[in-house]
């Protein structure tokens, strides 16, 4: 069995407009990628009206058909569908449900998949030890994870303006228990002999905008916090979002190790 020496970072929500941002970065920076996608062209079109070239998709990336229920195909995205023995360097997780309305007074809004974030949390983690058992030589290079979550959902500060405080403790009730579960799985599986290097988990105010890179206001103007010491703001812009994942974790060289394990909270 042959091993990589192309190193590459796992994009799982590539479809979704932070991770889509922090996509279009990795790439025009000349980083090699993987994605999981439902349909490829898709992801495909997404990046060329973005602005990447087809010969950069051609080169750089690699997209893998699936689902997040699909293990197999979590596990060709995270080993860039090949035999070698490299796994992903990273794993960018901007993995979301869709908003659905329904008649609760209590829980107005759910989405169509209650536990997606949960899940694929599960499903990654699942894929990981799968391939650590197979090919033991691959534990040596665990990778890191970071995941978008989103403010409202910590247990230590209030991290959201007095104004939208009852919008994302009951409105957004059912979807917010979901990121807290993700959180939770994600750090249970990071550290040494877990299945993450580490984790850094991101949490956005409200997200507003597209993943177009050209419409986002830049990373640079962001408010970053804590959990301890949140950044407490209305709202921030998708691409600026992954723009700062790009610019702080992905393109540092240490996978993001300064912020393993925390919390950090975005707004403008």
């Amino acid at each position: 069995m042959t091993t990589s020496t192309t190193s590459f970072i796992s994009f799982f929500g590539a479809t979704g407009g932070c991770t889509n941002a922090c996509l279009v970065h990795t790439l025009n920076a000349g980083f090699h990628a993987t994605a999981l996608a439902r349909t490829p062209s898709k992801l495909t079109d997404m990046l060329l009206a973005q602005g990447v070239a087809q010969s950069t998709i051609n080169s750089q990336l690699t997209i893998v058909k699936g689902d997040i229920s699909d293990i197999p195909a979590i596990k060709s995205v995270l080993t860039n569908n090949s035999t070698t023995l490299q796994l992903a360097s990273q794993i960018i997780s901007g993995i979301g449900g869709t908003p659905q309305m329904q008649m609760s007074l209590r829980r107005p809004v759910t989405i169509d998949n209650p536990e997606i974030c949960a899940t694929a949390t599960k499903n990654i983690v699942q894929a990981l030890q799968e391939i650590y058992e197979a090919q033991p030589l691959t534990a040596q290079h665990r990778p890191s994870i970071t995941v978008i979550s989103t403010t409202g959902v910590s247990d230590v500060k209030e991290d959201v303006p007095f104004g939208f405080q009852t919008l994302y403790h009951v409105v957004l009730a059912d979807p917010h228990k979901d990121k807290k579960e993700m959180e939770r799985l994600v750090l249970e599986n990071s550290g040494s002999g877990r299945a993450f290097r580490g984790a850094v988990i991101v949490r956005p105010s409200l997200l507003m905008g597209d993943q177009s890179v050209k419409r986002g206001q830049g990373w640079e103007k962001l408010k970053v916090g804590h959990e301890e010491k949140p950044a407490v703001g209305y709202t921030v812009h998708r691409a600026d979002v992954g723009e700062w994942i790009f610019e702080k974790v992905v393109k540092t060289g240490d996978y993001g190790e300064s912020f393993f394990g925390q919390k950090v909270t975005l707004t403008k």
